[in-house]
């Protein structure tokens, strides 16, 4: 065996070890986060069906936004807080999202993209609460004053690093 593959192979675990080392939650601005589910009604259906070809998500920049709602690109301005207090996206517990500006809807968005394009359409332009219910997973609350508040579940694209 020569020096070099024997080097190699000396040098991939301690590069697995210290990549095993990471965070275990991803950041909102490492990742593209799908969405998985939009919760608008306690009686429907609130995942996105496998009929849904182009997967609909989120990108979140330090004070923007853009994604894509299965039908269409978008982009807007995001802004964070924590505890009322204008945060970094790090630290935030709250967003408010503004200033959206989604491409022309095409002909050919039909069906259930277009049903999770109108529902994130109608949704995306407000303030949200941030909650992580796992490392890799983001639930959007709508701040507004219902019961049943209008929620969107987000998944990372990555998976932690630990």
């Amino acid at each position: 065996m020569n020096r070099a593959r024997i080097a190699t192979i000396g040098v991939l675990p301690l590069a697995l070890l210290l990549a095993s080392c990471g965070s275990d939650t991803v950041e909102m601005t490492d990742s593209t986060w799908l969405v998985t589910n939009i919760y608008t009604d306690p009686n429907e259906s609130n995942s996105i069906s496998n009929l849904v070809i182009s997967q609909p998500s989120l990108d979140f920049g330090n004070s923007s936004l853009s994604g894509f709602t299965g039908c269409v690109p978008f982009t807007g301005r995001a802004e964070f807080f924590q505890n009322g207090e204008q945060s970094s996206v790090l630290d935030a517990d709250y967003v408010t999202l503004s200033s959206l500006d989604f491409d022309k809807l095409p002909d050919d968005c039909q069906g259930q993209e277009l049903k999770v394009h109108n529902e994130l359409v109608d949704l995306l332009p407000g303030s949200f609460e941030i909650s992580r219910t796992s490392g890799s997973e983001i639930l959007l609350t709508s701040d507004v004053d219902e019961l049943d508040r209008p929620a969107i579940r987000l998944v990372s694209w990555i998976a932690p690093t630990s």
